[in-house]
């Protein structure tokens, strides 16, 4: 789950190549960490400040996973 100090900076860098590998890594990173949710939709009952709170984390997370050139291009379209 992220390597093994645990943190998302033990994920390799998305750097454009091999994204299968990349997602399933992150995917587990977010579910260990109980940030998932935002990976679907906000639940009904979850208030909508509480939600983009989660959102914004989870975003935060993903951002320290990609190089440089592909965290340009996420920056462009967040």
């Amino acid at each position: 789950m992220g390597g093994e100090d645990g943190s998302a900076h033990s994920i390799g860098k998305f750097d454009g190549t091999d994204y299968a590998f990349w997602r399933m890594q992150i995917e587990d990173y977010l579910y260990g960490r109980k940030l998932h949710q935002p990976l679907s939709k906000k639940p009904e009952k979850m208030d909508q400040d509480e939600w983009e709170l989660l959102d914004r984390q989870v975003l935060g997370v993903i951002r320290l996973t990609l190089s440089k050139n592909v965290a340009h291009n996420v920056a462009k379209e967040t």
